[in-house]
């Protein structure tokens, strides 16, 4: 006998087809609201690049190990959205646009010494030992010089692993202009022939290393490691900018649903899920709640600016 519960949807197939089909809700939005407003100012075309990249990778990994059929078919529209949203970004970019008016990036060397302790940055020596001499002070206030140099040992690895951060910070700020003018082109031909060198490299890689795991493991942890970093050129963007316009909430909570509904379909509902796959769902989730602090804090901030300057007129 047929029962209430015979007569409801497979709760695993409907999650399947909500996850394939993510990319459109999302992105899709963020298309027409772009369109509908002639600009793209206040999103940041580099979600493009990372989406492309990271999807096309994801396609060629299946190839060797295949995963979960719906995270693939999700990949598939990922790239096709991601084109059509470039298109339209591109062909709303303001007219003056010019990559040539950033800021060059900084030297590490420059960067390096900016956050060393001031004894240290005047050389790239990490100290000079013979400085260390304890009878030049008393025995009580100086401390013994395997100490010494172990603090500066720490100093300068601390120091150097900032300016890496730091360094690597701005090659996703819009603010600096990356080399070669990377994904800042003002040809619209460039990104296109990006994405198909792109493709086409790794393409006949995966053919040739077909039967290498370490292969399929390289390019599927490049690839989850590229989309994970897909909030951070929008957080620098909304910390340059401090302000959302432009920006749609409906992106955002698009981005927090589908984190969530990742995490849980990857542990609860699909099958062979590796544990990076969770582990970059949870990095990414956590730039996103970055990003949805960013929204709270700016849109209240730009409601104040709005009442201050009603306040002015009156």
């Amino acid at each position: 006998m047929s029962t209430y519960w015979d007569y409801l949807p497979d709760l695993n197939r409907v999650s399947s087809i909500f996850i394939t089909f993510t990319p459109l809700f999302s992105y899709g939005t963020t298309c027409l609201g772009i369109y509908k407003q002639r600009s793209s100012v206040g999103f940041s075309i580099d979600i493009c690049a990372t989406m492309l990249m990271s999807s096309i990778l994801r396609i060629l990994y299946y190839f060797i190990s295949p995963y979960e059929i719906a995270l693939f078919r999700q990949s598939l529209v990922m790239v096709a959205i991601q084109c059509v949203l470039l298109k339209v970004s591109l062909a709303y970019r303001p007219h003056d646009y010019d990559p040539d008016i950033l800021e060059v990036m900084p030297h590490f060397k420059n960067e390096l010494n900016a956050n060393m302790p001031r004894r240290l940055s005047a050389s790239y020596n990490i100290v000079n030992h013979d400085l260390y001499n304890p009878s030049s002070s008393s025995s009580s206030t100086v401390a013994s010089p395997t100490v010494e140099v172990s603090t500066d040992y720490l100093e300068y690895t601390f120091a150097y692993i900032t300016s890496v951060f730091n360094y690597a910070l701005k090659f996703f700020d819009v603010h600096y202009r990356r080399p070669y003018c990377f994904w800042q082109w003002v040809e619209e031909a460039k990104y296109w022939q990006y994405v198909g060198f792109f493709t086409a490299i790794f393409s006949i890689l995966t053919m040739i290393f077909s039967h290498s795991l370490r292969y399929a493991t390289g390019i599927g942890i490049l690839g989850l490691f590229i989309e994970s970093l897909l909030p951070l050129p929008q957080i620098l963007l909304l910390q340059r900018l401090r302000s959302i316009r432009n920006f749609k909430v409906v992106l955002l909570l698009s981005w927090l649903g589908g984190d969530v509904t990742k995490i849980t379909y990857l542990v609860y509902g699909a099958r062979n899920t590796s544990i990076i796959f969770v582990l970059a769902g949870l990095f990414q989730m956590g730039l996103d709640l970055i990003i949805a602090y960013q929204y709270l804090h700016y849109k209240k901030q730009d409601q104040q600016g709005l009442v201050e300057l009603e306040l002015s007129n009156v």
